[in-house]
């Protein structure tokens, strides 16, 4: 069968006046299908979801690297750190996303062809995190 075409769905209006965390699944080898769904308008963000601005969270180590990430965070890309999700959360104005996959490292290690394994377990430090900030 050829190739299904990415689309981003949206179940739920959002009030851009609050700040939310979007989880992602599956996180894959480079978590492709993220960085096009929220660090692009390849799948119409924008339109879905109208004053709302998506921050892609990854591994903190990427942003150690000089020139790479200034490139990262001109993507709209932000560490995973505690520190950064609270943050984000935590703007008055609202009209933030952080993105988040769920797996994390654990399941982008553990990917491979026909699989869609999530691995959760003992990774819930961001609903904890988005429960404090409402």
């Amino acid at each position: 069968p050829p190739p299904q075409t990415p689309q981003l769905v949206r179940t739920q209006e959002l009030d851009p006046r609050r700040n939310y965390v979007f989880g992602f699944h599956p996180h894959g080898v480079l978590a492709a299908g993220a960085f096009a769904n929220f660090c692009t308008e390849a799948t119409g963000f924008g339109g879905l979801f109208p004053g709302l601005r998506p921050h892609l969270l990854t591994l903190p180590c990427w942003f150690r690297l000089p020139l790479f990430r200034d490139y990262m965070m001109a993507g709209g890309l932000v560490s995973a750190e505690k520190s950064s999700l609270e943050y984000l959360l935590s703007r008055e104005k609202g009209g933030h996303v952080a993105v988040i996959a769920l797996g994390g490292p654990p399941e982008s290690l553990d990917a491979h062809p026909g699989a869609l394994t999530l691995q959760l377990l003992g990774r819930k430090g961001f609903v904890r995190i988005a429960l404090e900030h409402g």
